[in-house]
């Protein structure tokens, strides 16, 4: 075998470790989800925030109120907090790990091919017509954009397109300046039943063009 084509295959190889990643996470969401279903952490949250309020605490109870709390009615985790975040860390890193696909990564010659633009985007073409067709191919395009584009304006990078902050001048009465940070959650625009769907066709696809380099 070349050295040209055992670099692909080095690379490849990368690929494929994202994706049977993902497809773990993908199982994950739906372990949770199926969890969230049970009431077990919206009951739970409930519970907490009676108590909380009959402590008339409006914090985070600690220590022996904690401990108290926990005795009678099970571990606080995971409330529906913890679920909301959990679910919200595993979408991030499904997109994360993805984009490992798409972004510039350093080679090592004879091991593993450069991953630029001209490496992948001629396999990815071959990857998604060999996987999809018709309405499917386009909106599997799309995905990677919408993946690409959120990766890089707020997942790993916080771009100041996807943040709204506003600045205030001190005033005398208060501690510093006053400002305020907020933004769009874009997981929620992403069809992730879209993406449990596809990701696995994606996958097969890309261990059959494997396969075949590998003879």
């Amino acid at each position: 075998m070349m050295s040209s084509e055992k670099e692909a295959l080095g690379r490849l190889y990368l690929w494929q470790v994202a994706l049977s990643r993902i497809s773990d996470l993908l199982e994950l969401r739906l372990r949770v989800d199926r969890f969230c279903n049970t009431g077990r952490p919206k009951n739970i949250t409930e519970l907490y925030d009676k108590e909380r309020e009959r402590l008339k605490t409006g914090l985070r109870l600690e220590g022996e109120a904690l401990d108290s709390f926990e005795n009678e009615h099970g571990s606080l985790f995971p409330d529906i907090h913890d679920v909301q975040l959990i679910d919200e860390l595993i979408a991030e890193e499904i997109i994360i790990k993805f984009c490992t696909i798409f972004n510039e990564g350093y080679g090592k010659p004879g091991v593993i091919s450069k991953n630029n633009k001209a490496f992948w985007e001629p396999i990815i073409d071959e990857l998604i017509a060999e996987a999809f067709s018709g309405d499917t191919k386009q909106r599997f395009y799309d995905f990677i954009e919408q993946a690409r584009a959120y990766r890089n304006e707020q997942g790993a990078h916080f771009d100041q397109v996807s943040f709204n902050m506003t600045h205030g001048d001190k005033l005398p009465s208060e501690d510093g300046l006053v400002y305020s940070v907020g933004w769009n959650n874009a997981l929620l625009s992403f069809d992730w039943d879209f993406v449990a769907e596809n990701i696995p066709k994606f996958k097969k696809s890309l261990n059959d063009y494997v396969k075949n380099l590998q003879q």
